[in-house]
């Protein structure tokens, strides 16, 4: 790591410690509304997440700002809130996508470029997070933070879920919530103690009749799919996945080389979604998202049966 390296991430230790505040300044900020109309306090979540977490997607439309995987630099210092620094990508711009092997994308294959040892013998931790404005003025505002873990060897990522939860995401998920507070108390009013929770508290769920015109297992499989892409659960997407699956027409194959893909670029999976209200069965052993021959420069997804279930075994762009 360059001198310059260190000073960035020493920076943004010092942003993410200031961010961090008191216990009493923590719960404050997760008990507020805010009274102001929905682009103050949306900018001001982005604008805040960007700062800590720079590689992100916004989606105005439903209020959701979803980052990019963002490695941790200091995941062993446990619930010290102060160790929240990401570490450097490409370019010299701090985080960056998930890319094959644990790496960051968009930065090369070499170890140099990834910033990784030459002997990947480290495990390695991230965290990315789901921001959600949401109800009416005045408005509630909601972080949830995901973590997961790659050990050397492994082609991708796992998150840590339940009690395998890592200590040092809380710390973060309070940080950002506070930064993002800070930046518009002023128009904060007190959470009534029985305020109904927000349907984002819940996890999403598709019922399957809303997919005419498929076969039923196909239909169950289009449910979860959507429910999936909502979360940006990637640790639920590969299942969902023919090993095999075609992502790029210029011959890009694999689940795990896909994921990797989408994760650089959450655009896609937009699209992806944005495709199930369009699905028909083409026969007993296709389907595709929409129905025929996909137009030039759009996308179109293809399920088939597998030896247990249907799988995802084309997501590609047509020429």
């Amino acid at each position: 790591m360059t001198r310059g390296d260190r000073t960035i991430i020493l920076a943004l230790v010092a942003t993410v410690a200031a961010c961090a505040g008191t216990k009493k300044e923590v719960e404050t900020a997760k008990h507020s509304l805010y009274d102001t109309d929905f682009a103050s306090v949306y900018s001001a979540a982005v604008e805040a997440t960007r700062e800590l977490y720079p590689n992100l997607d916004d989606n105005p439309g439903p209020g959701k700002i979803q980052t990019a995987w963002h490695q941790v630099a200091y995941a062993d210092q446990g619930n010290d809130p102060t160790s929240q620094a990401v570490t450097m990508g490409g370019g010299g711009a701090m985080g960056g996508a998930l890319g094959p092997g644990g790496g960051m994308a968009g930065m090369g294959n070499s170890p140099a470029a990834t910033g990784m040892p030459t002997q990947l013998t480290t495990k390695r931790y991230y965290v990315r997070f789901d921001v959600t404005i949401t109800g009416g003025r005045p408005w509630r505002l909601k972080v949830n933070g995901h973590a997961s873990e790659w050990d050397p060897g492994a082609a991708m990522p796992v998150e840590m879920k339940g009690a395998n939860k890592p200590p040092w995401l809380q710390p973060r998920i309070d940080a950002l919530t506070l930064a993002i507070h800070k930046r518009i108390q002023k128009f904060a009013v007190p959470m009534k103690e029985d305020a109904p929770k927000s349907a984002d508290d819940e996890l999403p769920r598709t019922d399957p009749r809303t997919f005419k015109g498929v076969p039923p297992a196909a239909a169950r499989q289009l449910a979860q799919l959507k429910d999936v892409l909502a979360r940006r659960d990637y640790a639920a997407l590969r299942p969902l996945l023919d090993d095999n699956v075609v992502w790029s027409l210029g011959g890009g194959t694999g689940a795990d080389a896909a994921l990797a893909m989408w994760q650089a670029d959450p655009a896609q999976l937009d699209a992806m979604a944005g495709l199930l209200a369009a699905c028909a069965a083409d026969g007993d052993k296709k389907v595709t998202c929409p129905a025929g021959a996909a137009e030039a420069g759009a996308y179109q997804l293809v399920l088939e049966p597998r030896a247990d279930a249907w799988r995802i075994t084309s997501f590609v762009k047509a020429e």
